[in-house]
This record gives structure tokens, sequence and C-alpha cells, in this order.
């Protein structure tokens, strides 16, 4: 009976070690290697995200008074808040407000 042995007759090379050795070098290759999956949100998807919270913060308080919203959109249009001291005052006020 004829055999067929590898390609055009050679015959294929063996390993010089059994094969659960083998296995088992793979295994721990497998198991030291790092994982490569992973998430990398950059600086300005967070800080839209952040905006994002602040608008939908704004929109669910439902404690708007008309008239201080008036009278704020009145003191800028006459150019108050141009004054450092009442800048700062308002900078503070906003700033506990923000993360």
């Amino acid at each position: 009976m004829v055999a067929i042995q590898g390609i055009s007759g050679i015959p294929e090379p063996k390993s010089d070690r059994p094969a659960k050795v083998r296995d088992a070098k793979k295994q721990e290759a497998a198991a030291k290697a790092p994982a490569k999956d992973g998430l990398v949100i950059s600086s300005e998807a967070q800080a839209a995200a952040q905006i994002s919270k602040t608008i939908q913060a704004a929109e669910t308080g439902g404690d708007i008074r008309a008239d201080r919203v008036a009278a704020a959109r009145q003191s800028i249009e006459r150019g108050d808040y141009k004054n450092p001291e009442i800048v700062a005052q308002v900078a503070q006020r906003i700033s506990k407000y923000l993360p």
C-alpha cells in the first residue's frame, strides 16, 4: 500500500516537545498578554457630556423666576456686570453649581 507523506513525498517535521507542553506554553503566553481592548474618551467629549448634564439640570429645575431673569437681562444690557467686583461675585455664585 502507498501512503502520501507531506508535500512531494517529504515528511512533515515533528516537534521536539510533546503536544501538552506546547499547549501549556501557548496558554501561558495568552495569560501574560495584556488586554488590548480599551476605551478612551476625549477631553472634548467629556466637556460636551458635562455641558449636556448642566443643560438637563437647568431644564428640570422648576424654580426659575421670570421676574429675576428679566431683571438680570436688563442689568447685563445696561453693563452693570462690567464692574470687576460684580463679576467676581457672580463667578463665585455660579461656581457652586459647577463640579
